[in-house]
């Protein structure tokens, strides 16, 4: 009868157990392969993996709804900028923006400054006036 009696009492609590982990939520943010990324980028100087595991973590947190860790795509849109691609790290800064207004600040003034170059690049390579009148090339 005490043997019975322990046995049940074990059962339930252990029933109790799996019932309340199932209840568990999932974490506040995806981390998904962030981590692996900076570990990548900065330990082992791999930038190439790094786009690979920074992409796989935002494709996995937009199919199941949840949300990036702040600066994910802050991270993300400055490693587009590196690479020369102007419009999709302004793109990745206003995710940021708007998933976390505090970066407001930040996102704004990165934003205007590759609109700056952008500007800059194209008035410097638009041929003046003076050349265009006389066909001429510095």
């Amino acid at each position: 009868m005490k043997f019975r009696s322990q046995t049940t009492i074990c059962f339930k609590s252990l029933m109790l157990a799996v019932m309340l982990t199932g209840c568990v939520p999932p974490g506040l943010y995806y981390w998904g392969d962030y981590e692996t990324s900076l570990f990548e980028r900065y330990v082992e100087n791999n930038p190439q993996h790094t786009d690979a595991y920074l992409t796989k973590t935002l494709i996995e947190a937009e199919k199941q709804h949840r949300k990036v860790p702040p600066g994910v795509y802050a991270d993300y849109g400055f490693l587009l900028y590196t690479r020369g691609d102007k419009a999709g790290a302004i793109e990745n800064f206003q995710k940021e923006r708007a998933l976390y207004p505090e970066s407001l600040a930040l996102m704004n003034k990165l934003i205007e400054r590759i609109q700056q170059k952008e500007k800059s690049a194209d008035v410097a390579s638009a041929p003046s006036v003076e050349q265009s009148a006389t066909g001429e090339q510095k």
